[in-house]
């Protein structure tokens, strides 16, 4: 998976977390209350949760914080001793900058690892399963459609025919097919529930989307580094508020209350890195992509004009992939447009998540009481609430349904390459 979520935002979802604790103490005794309530922007959210379902959200969450815990602090300990290390050296096995920075990064990719995994994600690899089950039928009707153009009727077949398991009657086959036509209708049921399940979480964790918009998550190239990114930043503003709670308890030991900042700071720097790699991503892999699409494309539409011009080919077919090719120069432009619109939001973040990193790290360097990190953490979060509120785009192009194939395919094009 790719990694792509903002560090600004993480610490954002920090300054949420103590707001949250609150509230779930008060939902605990209210489990009968409405079940599900609209959101502003369309989203459907379900109202309480079952007692179960908050026990094996604590659980999760206490299991992802055990896991979590020794990649942050291995981390800060590289981050602490960065700065009196040389810039390079020649000498075999030396630790200098530029070593310690690709040990830093390796141990923030695992931290991202393990903070990826969420309700969100849960649903989104359902939603996937149920399309993958969805194409296996489409196969699988293709393939039993192929294999009844030259089967038999069952009262026409041979006694060595009708006791062959490799040969089927088109009564057989026709019964295949309405099985898969059924798996697919069932299938389908299933994702449309999933996705505003989908939506539904998302919208738990600050993203706001409405139906399109989910689509969109879901369809794009950077729909997924998104998700992540999201989730990421949720579950960070839980694992910040377990390291508030662990400083305020560690009174007066100030070695202990820094330890757990820094920490904190580790995780302020995987919002930073998944930003960045979240709009490098885009500007640098995915956008120029797409203008090799379009400029094919461009090629192909003047060869094909060529040969109507000379009368070299035939005209219906090469007006088909005129057609069929403007299709891909126009949908690779709204894809553009889209992957710069989500990095242009993402690069807005990034900028005030910068400034909160600053902050970060010089607290870090200069706070001399226990209760000053306290202090410092706490404020951290009120910070970080206001930006973990993102408000995804949607492509509105979907209602066309060639548009929608067409970005499609290119989004398969785009994750293979």
């Amino acid at each position: 998976m790719h990694r792509f979520l903002p560090f600004a935002l993480l610490y954002l979802c920090c300054l949420g977390c103590a707001e949250e604790a609150g509230d779930s103490d008060s939902a605990s005794g209210d489990a009968t209350a409405a079940d599900s309530a609209v959101a502003e922007d369309g989203v459907t959210i379900t109202g309480e949760a079952s007692v179960s379902s908050v026990v094996s959200r604590e659980e999760r969450l206490g299991d992802l914080f055990e896991s979590v815990l020794p990649i942050l602090d291995s981390a800060r300990e590289l981050v602490d001793q960065h700065a009196n290390l040389p810039d390079s050296s020649r000498i075999p096995f030396t630790v200098d900058k530029q070593s310690n920075t690709a040990a830093i990064n390796q141990l923030l990719d695992q931290a991202i690892d393990v903070l990826e995994i969420s309700e969100v994600s849960d649903y989104r690899q359902q939603i996937r399963d149920a399309q993958s089950a969805i194409a296996a039928s489409h196969a699988e009707i293709a393939d039993y459609q192929r294999q009844r153009v030259s089967a038999s009727w069952a009262k026409n077949q041979s006694q060595i025919e009708q006791y062959n398991p490799f040969e089927s009657s088109k009564e057989t086959l026709d019964q295949l097919i309405a099985d898969e036509r059924a798996e697919i209708e069932q299938q389908e049921e299933l994702l449309v529930k999933l996705k505003q399940s989908f939506a539904e979480e998302l919208s738990k964790i600050g993203v706001q989307v409405d139906e399109q918009g989910a689509e969109s998550l879901l369809s794009s190239v950077s729909g997924d580094d998104i998700v992540s990114m999201a989730v990421v930043f949720d579950n960070v503003k839980h694992m910040t508020t377990q390291l508030q709670e662990l400083t305020d308890e560690s009174g007066e030991a100030l070695d202990v209350a820094k330890r757990y900042y820094g920490m904190y700071v580790v995780m302020v720097h995987v919002m930073d890195r998944i930003q960045k790699s979240f709009i490098r991503d885009i500007n640098e892999k995915h956008i120029p992509k797409l203008d090799e699409f379009a400029a094919q494309a461009k090629m192909n539409i003047e060869q094909a004009q060529k040969l109507i011009d000379i009368d070299g080919g035939d005209v219906d077919i090469l007006k088909s992939n005129i057609a069929s090719n403007e299709l891909t120069q126009n949908t690779a432009k709204l894809y553009v447009t889209y992957l710069e619109r989500n990095a242009e939001l993402i690069a807005i973040e990034n900028a005030r998540a910068q400034k909160n990193l600053a902050t970060a790290i010089n607290t870090y360097d200069t706070v001399k009481l226990s209760s000053e990190v306290a202090a410092h953490m706490n404020s951290g979060r009120r910070d970080l609430e206001t930006l973990m509120n993102l408000e995804i785009p949607a492509l509105r192009e979907f209602d066309n349904q060639a548009i929608r194939k067409e970005f499609q395919r290119m989004t398969t094009e785009l994750r293979g390459s």
